[in-house]
Formats: structure tokens, sequence, C-alpha cells
């Protein structure tokens, strides 16, 4: 019998001189580069556990935009399924930062051609092109 783990996160972004720029992070010995994410802890809702992995892995609280909702899963090495849900993640004047006790990451701020190909996973280059649409659309008149 294979477990379900289920984990959450953001697709984060901020908007600088009318350019989307996407946070993304670099983690691990083997570079791997992707979205925020982490396990669910009992009694969060998945913006909950969204809103703080991305504050303790970037130190950036952002503004959950839960009407965006993106739902990924895959196998891991062990066998046990693992089920992402991102959620839009708006941040305007953080930087990040590590957060002490946590994981240490490399912070990638980028426009979205250069965030897609530093991507690891294509599941999450799928995401990405998801989320610059809907970005895209709702803030069309502020956005080039």
């Amino acid at each position: 019998m294979t477990v379900q783990e289920i984990s959450c996160g953001t697709v984060l972004f901020t908007v600088q001189d009318g350019e989307i720029r996407y946070l993304l992070i670099r983690a691990g010995e083997d570079g791997y580069c992707g979205f925020p994410k982490g396990h669910m802890e009992r009694g969060e809702t998945e913006e909950e556990t969204a809103y703080r992995e991305t504050w303790e892995e970037t130190s950036i609280r952002p503004v959950i935009d839960s009407a965006f909702r993106a739902e990924t899963s895959y196998t891991l090495k062990n066998g046990n399924r693992k089920k992402v849900i991102y959620f839009l993640g708006e941040y305007a004047d953080q930087t990040p930062a590590h957060n002490h006790g946590f994981e240490s990451l490399q912070y990638l701020s980028l426009p979205f051609k250069e965030a897609r190909r530093a991507l690891t996973f294509e599941n999450a280059r799928g995401i990405l092109t998801r989320a610059d649409g809907y970005i895209r659309n709702k803030y069309r008149d502020h956005v080039s």
C-alpha cells in the first residue's frame, strides 16, 4: 500500500516596473529549482500551509490568491504518492532571506521565460505557464 503525502506551496511573484518576476528557490546538492512548498500540518488548510511554507523558506509573507489553484502529483523514490497544491502568492517590497532554523536556499527572481527555463521539472513549468496566463489576464492593465 502506498501512502499519499500532501504538500502545498506558492507560485511567488511580484511586479516591478510593469514586469512580472517569479521567485524560485534552488535547494539541495542536486540544484533542484522550484517553488516554495512543504507538508501540510494537522489542522491546517491548504492556503495556511502554502503561506507558512512560503514564509519558512523565503521570509516572504505573500498575499495568497486561492482563485488560482494548481495541483500535481507524482511518485516518490520510496513509492509513496505525493500531491502538491499551489496557489499564487503575490508580494511587494519584501526581500527573500534565509529564516534561522529552516532550510538554507538560493533565491532566483526571474521573468517568465528565464523562470520557465530554470525550473527543474516539467510539471512545474506547466504550472508556471498557467500562473503567468492568469496573472497577465488579471493585471492586464499593469503589466507588459
